[in-house]
């Protein structure tokens, strides 16, 4: 039976398997309708990649920088899709949120002894706007008689994934002084719903073209 180790690198396999594949659809439906989103497949499929890298080479250190990069990216071009697809977000909420995330990066950067306490918890933070983001547009959705399947889809993806990462983070001294039996399952179903986020970006990126945002 495989161990919780041996799933997660598999699973970060499919994950950048899914990237490419992704990538590689944008690229032939032509990148000009969604290039916000295929800056934000490539991004995190470098993300992605450099993770799995290190895993492999066990260079710990390098995820003390890889983490909070991945984190201030998300905010960033998660905020920018969804005032592109979803949302219209006022210019001054837009910038509120480009300077909490470069806040927090270069917090996270500058104190690297306490890493795990300052980026977990700061993810919390993250994840609540995104959170709000989704939740607004469920809200919408209420309102309107039509709704777009593949934003509604990606939208419940959102809300899940990062609804999860920000109970992670909220729970994760406790988990590790106590129940660190849990830390590894969790930590793989928080893999497979990235899966189902990415999944969710790529459709979303070749139905762009039918797409009344």
């Amino acid at each position: 039976m495989l161990n919780h180790d041996c799933l997660a690198l598999y699973l970060q396999f499919i994950i950048n398997i899914i990237l490419l594949i992704g990538l590689a659809l944008f690229l032939k439906n032509g990148i000009r309708a969604n290039i916000v989103l295929f800056v934000f497949l490539s991004g995190e499929l470098m993300l992605e990649l450099s993770d799995l890298i290190c895993r492999f080479f066990r260079l710990n250190s390098f995820n003390t920088y890889n983490y909070p990069v991945s984190q201030f990216f998300d905010l960033i071009l998660i905020t920018k899709i969804y005032g592109k697809y979803f949302l219209r977000i006022p210019g001054l909420l837009k910038f509120v949120v480009y300077i909490f995330a470069l806040m927090f990066l270069t917090i996270n950067i500058v104190c690297t002894k306490n890493i795990k306490f300052v980026t977990f918890y700061s993810n919390i933070v993250s994840s609540i706007i995104v959170c709000g983001f989704a939740a607004v547009y469920f809200f919408n959705t209420f309102q309107t008689v039509r709704v777009q399947r593949s934003l509604f889809a990606l939208n419940v993806s959102v809300f899940l994934f990062f609804s999860v990462e920000s109970l992670i983070s909220i729970t994760f001294n406790f988990l590790i002084s106590n129940n660190l039996k849990w830390v590894a399952p969790i930590w793989l179903f928080r893999g497979v719903l990235l899966v189902f986020f990415y999944i969710a970006i790529i459709n979303l990126g070749c139905r762009i073209g039918k797409i009344r945002a």
